[in-house]
């Protein structure tokens, strides 16, 4: 059984862009490195492992850390919908830095 996804309602990239600029920011500076839209309205945010903490023993961000994120765009627009599906890009190659990936779009309200 497959779940549906609300249907997105249209928002300026700019908007979409400055909202998850913001949620990937910390003190070493934004995370962001693209913004993909796509014809349904939802967004991909591809971003750099420097926004995560990562201890030498865990080479993965935790659930805690993701749902801190989720946590931190939904305080910026509360009707912002989350996709479960998140995580880390495949390198293209070995010299490939890591990357990972979070996908939302803005439901009608």
């Amino acid at each position: 059984m497959q779940s549906e996804v609300p249907a997105f309602r249209r928002v300026k990239r700019a908007y979409a862009a400055r909202l998850i600029h913001s949620a990937l920011a910390n003190e070493r500076g934004s995370a962001l490195l693209e913004l993909i839209e796509y014809d349904d309205n939802h967004y991909r945010a591809v971003f750099a492992e420097s926004y995560f903490l990562l201890r030498a023993d865990n080479e993965t961000p935790s659930k805690s850390q993701w749902n801190t994120l989720k946590k931190k765009l939904k305080r910026r627009d509360r009707s912002i919908f989350i996709f479960r599906a998140h995580g880390k890009l495949e390198a293209a190659d070995a010299q490939a830095k890591v990357k990972y990936y979070l996908e939302f779009g803005f439901m009608r309200m």
